[in-house]
């Protein structure tokens, strides 16, 4: 029976005729044969192009620079703005009678962590001048990025422990300080410095310095004292031993519990010795009910220190702890933190119960008359998001009030000292974001 067949190249039909007996290898229909062809006369544009889709992550940001400059001026004032990265700190500071925020953000670029310093008008959100710009390799790197206010009122950066910076506000900058640090303190430092990490409230103005050979220093910066980190313990020791004067610290004081009990503590106002000038440590401290066995069973080992509580004994006599006072109501709470204070307020966080996704409260507290203010639950808050139940929210004391940052570390809310709202911020952190 004969076949019938197309020539690739001209389209020309042909037949062939089998013989009795004859065999030859099949071959494609001619409409089959023909598909494949335009398949193969297309291939090599077909590559190109799925060439150029596979660049696109590799040649889009080299060509953005170019395309936003080549945009007409009045498209450009339209334009996002470019993505600064993950917001990791944010504060607000006073010059001149403006506020101004100050927000730092994280990104990650090859084989480095980028920084950049972003100040806003916050009552407009207009940037103020260019982002300052930070890079240190990611490898390596630890720790977190923080903006701490220091006891002498300015602002001070630390990235990962690995810089040191404090902020100018007549430049809007942030000036770096590790060159300072290491001419200050040459014998100790003189050979460079690898890391550098504020301490927390419990030590106030002071950082944890690595040198070059390994070696840790705790640095009071502020008073120009340096002592070596292993022996910082027994220095205190007998520095207080010879303090005259005394100061208070707030802060929540866990509570004696059953092994594998959630922790419970309640708020405690201290009190410690204290001389000017030199450094301050409020060193934590077992609190124990008078009657309960440890203290019955080991009199001579504790000491009464108020509010029928005992401590050991060598928070006394080596730490400097004085007496202590428990707010009222003494109720205990769960994750229950100091989040900021300042003259005559604290802001205070706490999970009424051990399971955080029911959401944390937040309160103000008066010093003076030791009452609350101001409260308020997580869900009574919007702007401050819901994660975790608000666990990632956080606080600190600014010019007029207090700062409240979401759980995504924006700014969300300044309140006043009654609690009252005086900006929010939601919308210019939504609009930062995009």
């Amino acid at each position: 029976m004969p076949h019938a067949f197309a020539c690739l190249q001209c389209g020309a039909q042909f037949r062939l005729e089998q013989l009795q007996g004859q065999a030859y290898p099949g071959m494609p229909a001619s409409a089959d044969a023909a598909s494949g062809a335009r398949l193969r006369r297309h291939l090599p544009w077909v590559l190109v192009l799925l060439a150029m889709l596979v660049s696109i992550p590799w040649w889009l940001p080299r060509l953005q620079p170019g395309l936003r400059l080549s945009l007409p001026a009045a498209w450009q004032a339209k334009a996002p703005p470019l993505a600064l990265g993950r917001s990791e700190a944010t504060t607000l500071i006073e010059r001149n009678g403006q506020r101004l925020l100050v927000q730092l953000y994280e990104n990650r670029e090859h084989d480095d962590v980028i920084y950049r310093t972003v100040v806003r008008d916050a009552a407009t959100g207009t940037s103020l001048g260019e982002p300052q710009r930070m890079a240190m390799p990611w490898a390596g790197s630890s720790g977190s990025a923080e903006l701490q206010f220091f006891s002498d009122g300015q602002l001070y950066l630390f990235l990962k422990e690995r810089g040191f910076w404090r902020f100018d506000p007549g430049t809007l900058r942030f000036v770096d300080l590790q060159p300072q640090l290491s001419a200050r303190f040459a014998a100790q430092l003189g050979e460079g410095i690898v890391g550098v990490a504020p301490k927390g409230r419990d030590r106030p103005d002071s950082l944890e310095v690595t040198s070059r050979n390994g070696s840790k220093y705790l640095v009071y910066w502020l008073l120009g004292q340096i002592w070596p980190a292993a022996d910082s313990s027994s220095l205190y020791e007998k520095a207080q031993a010879d303090y005259r004067q005394e100061t208070a610290f707030y802060r929540y004081e866990s509570l004696p519990r059953p092994t594998g009990e959630e922790n419970r503590a309640v708020l405690v106002q201290s009190w410690w010795r204290h001389e000017p000038g030199q450094p301050l440590h409020f060193g934590y401290f077992d609190l124990q009910p008078g009657d309960s066995r440890e203290v019955q069973t080991s009199l001579r080992s504790y000491v009464p220190i108020g509010d029928g509580y005992f401590t050991p004994r060598y928070a006394t006599q080596d730490r400097g702890l004085l007496r202590i006072k428990v707010v009222q109501p003494a109720v205990p709470r769960f994750h229950a933190d100091v989040m900021a204070e300042n003259a005559r307020r604290l802001l205070l966080a706490y999970n009424p119960s051990p399971v955080r996704q029911e959401g944390r409260v937040i309160q103000l507290l008066d010093k003076a008359s030791q009452q609350v203010v101001w409260s308020r639950t997580i869900d009574q808050l919007p702007p401050l998001g819901k994660r975790e139940g608000g666990a990632y929210v956080t606080g600190q004391a600014v010019s007029g009030g207090f700062l409240l940052l979401n759980d995504m570390r924006q700014p969300a809310l300044l309140i006043g000292e009654d609690g009252a709202v005086l900006q929010d911020f939601s919308g210019a952190a939504e609009g930062a974001a995009r």
